[in-house]
């Protein structure tokens, strides 16, 4: 009898135990998924590398890209030193695309940006792991 109650106390005690497990940082709720996507993105930086183009040019290794999303469905960024004669701009609120192959997810992102009368440009890229890859079009 005595057993019985003491498994039962027990058992009870292990029903929270079986609903609480870690399901709050999965990547499909996105906390852990952010943290691995949000930063600053250079050319000689190996845990945030920056791939960048400029109409098919390489970008220089003082550039910068500071990416950043909340919700993993819209992000945006601000480029230093990309373009010459601008220091910093930055792209509002881009939509971002989840794709997945086999077990990497990657989101991907494309836009036109209007700086001024002189620069105007389309960009498309993705940003997967550490790594964030963007092709600029000056239009």
């Amino acid at each position: 009898m005595r057993l019985k109650l003491v498994l039962a106390l027990l058992a009870l005690g292990m029903i929270p135990v079986t609903f609480t497990s870690c399901g709050d940082d999965t990547p499909d709720k996105g906390f852990e998924l952010i943290s691995y996507l949000d930063g600053n993105y250079t050319p000689t930086d190996d845990a945030c590398h920056l791939s960048a183009t400029i109409n098919g040019k390489e970008v220089s290794e003082k550039a910068s890209v500071t990416f950043h999303t909340e919700n993993l469905q819209t992000g945006y960024m601000v480029l230093n030193d990309l373009f010459e004669g601008y220091t910093s701009i930055k792209i509002e609120e881009f939509t971002l695309i989840q794709e997945t192959e086999g077990e990497s997810v990657r989101f991907t992102f494309t836009g036109t940006q209007r700086v001024d009368e002189r620069l105007q440009f389309s960009y498309s890229g993705y940003v997967v792991y550490g790594k964030l890859y963007i092709e600029f079009n000056i239009q």
